[in-house]
């Protein structure tokens, strides 16, 4: 291949495509940059081709061409065979699959979109494989974009009321989902910026032939509808209508990162999502102060309650316009609801002051008591609280201290302080920590050994009814009775007599910072 003339026209919108957006990272050491080139054999892809191949060699790329056969035409064949020809002419390494007919199938509802997804899993594959892997620097995948589709994504985003990211259309430089790593790969469209009519001249200018997709005449496909009935006619009106949709896209991508910085600012000073649960890896929950919220612009409440979404594991289109500002109202207005459904598995909860994205399984808020979740008791019925030793519960801590009678506080009866408790420990045989089963029975201090239901002692205490699955009691582990139902009351049995030699100190601290905090003294253990 030779190299382009230095004054061709496309290798200066290339070249600078490359100094504004940095489309290619400059190849580390002696290896060259790999890069995925995705070409169907259309005029577009082609045309990138020849020009990333006269490329190649100053800006140090190493090309692989990647072809999806789509299966859906008889002659889709035909067009695998060209690209792969072309490749081969090119002397570059080539790759091929084709759809199987369930795959299109699943597509169906929406082809077009189903076939593109499709196909950057398969370009993010072939980015995955050895011979194109790099010891230092990730592949780069480059499609054919121009500045025609700009314009008909831009129109076509206009048309369904989207917002600034729609508006914005395509980017030079956006992230794919990476199949074998944690870190996206780069997406780049070096002809975002080049009208099809150049793209035509140079092939034709050249004697480069390409192949024609006759599907792209079908009306049947929204932007097919666009670019050969719409925008002919709007041109006639504004015949520099794709160079100011490009434009217009370009102000509204720097206008949308401006506010996605503006979001995530909010997001990270109001929101307050949960750690993750041990079998789930977003946050169970986020938590927003409900002044706050309301304190913020209408746009930038739209923006945290996306970013909300996105951090408990929604996808975009679950937050979609109509469903966030319904929420959106809500939250500014007076509604108070619990567990409301959103989307998926997420609900949403509110009281007077605050309120929570939060899954469906969770608790709306943390509550300010321990508490022992549905991920706590799907790893254990009960854990062992050794003599002297402690158990950790999100972010609470149960420590077990045994001491001789005579270590106990003067005052230890007047403790105002309903997570700890002294015992007698020569009425317990070990200790463990568990929940409430349904109709389980308790003999409480001052009852005079009396049992009372331990739904009836929660009524009695208030206790909300969504605390009380977790909550967190101790029973003797020969006889299972129950020793303290914690912060609430202390067994009967477990109480300390005159006769009482030595002595069971339990007590819940809660994390602060890298602190545990009695909950009476407010002192760092």
């Amino acid at each position: 291949m030779t190299a382009l003339a230095p004054d061709d026209r496309l290798y200066n919108a290339l070249r600078q495509a490359q100094e504004r957006h940095r489309l290619f990272p400059t190849a580390a050491g002696d290896t060259p940059h790999p890069v995925i080139v995705g070409v169907s054999g259309g005029a577009d892809s082609v045309c990138l081709l020849h020009l990333l191949a006269g490329l190649a060699r100053p800006w140090r790329l190493a090309l692989h061409v990647a072809h999806l056969d789509h299966n859906v035409r008889p002659d889709s064949a035909e067009d695998a065979a060209f690209v792969r020809a072309l490749a081969e002419g090119l002397g570059l390494p080539f790759y091929t699959r084709q759809l199987a007919s369930k795959q299109i199938d699943e597509a169906d509802n929406n082809l077009e979109a189903g076939l593109r997804q499709l196909r950057y899993a398969f370009f993010a594959e072939v980015a995955g494989t050895s011979d194109c892997q790099s010891d230092v620097q990730q592949p780069t995948i480059a499609v054919a974009h121009n500045a025609d589709d700009q314009a008909e994504t831009i129109l076509m985003h206009v048309l369904r009321g989207s917002g600034l990211a729609g508006l914005a259309g395509m980017r030079p430089v956006s992230p794919l989902p990476n199949p074998t790593g944690p870190e996206p790969l780069r997406l780049v469209r070096p002809l975002l910026d080049v009208p099809r009519t150049q793209i035509l001249q140079y092939l034709d200018d050249r004697e480069i032939f390409w192949r024609e997709d006759p599907s792209n005449r079908e009306m049947r496909f929204a932007r097919n509808w666009l670019r050969h009935q719409i925008l002919p006619e709007l041109r006639k009106l504004y015949p520099s209508l794709t160079p100011s949709l490009a434009r217009l896209g370009a102000v509204m991508a720097d206008e949308s990162d401006r506010a996605d910085r503006i979001n995530a600012e909010a997001f990270q000073r109001l929101g307050q999502p949960s750690e993750p649960s041990a079998t789930t890896d977003p946050p169970v929950r986020v938590v927003f102060n409900r002044d706050d919220f309301r304190g913020l612009d209408v746009a930038t409440q739209r923006g945290v309650l996306r970013l909300a979404g996105d951090a408990l594991g929604l996808l975009s289109e679950d937050m979609h316009y109509e469903r966030t500002e319904n929420l959106r109202l809500s939250l500014a207005g007076n509604d108070t609801p619990s567990a409301l459904p959103l989307a998926g598995q997420i609900v949403w909860s509110a009281d007077d002051s605050r309120f929570s994205l939060h899954q469906k399984a969770a608790l709306a808020f943390q509550p300010d008591t321990p508490f022992l979740d549905d991920d706590w008791c799907s790893q254990h019925n009960s854990v062992n609280l050794p003599l002297d030793g402690e158990v950790a519960v999100a972010n609470w801590r149960l420590t077990c201290r045994a001491v001789e009678v005579t270590e106990l506080p003067t005052n230890w009866r007047k403790v105002n302080d309903p997570w700890q408790a002294w015992c007698d420990a020569g009425q317990v045989a070990g200790l463990l920590l568990t929940t409430p089963r349904r109709g389980q029975r308790f003999a409480p201090l001052g009852l005079a050994g009396r049992h009372k239901n331990v739904g009836d002692l929660f009524t009695d205490n208030k206790v909300p009814v969504e605390l009380r699955a977790g909550w967190p009691l101790l029973v003797d582990g020969n006889s299972g009775e129950i020793v303290w139902l914690c912060g609430l009351r202390l067994g009967n049995k477990a109480r300390i007599r005159p006769e009482t030699k030595r002595v069971l100190h339990l007590q819940w601290s809660k994390e602060q910072g890298d602190f545990f905090v009695n909950t009476d003294e407010k002192e760092h253990r």
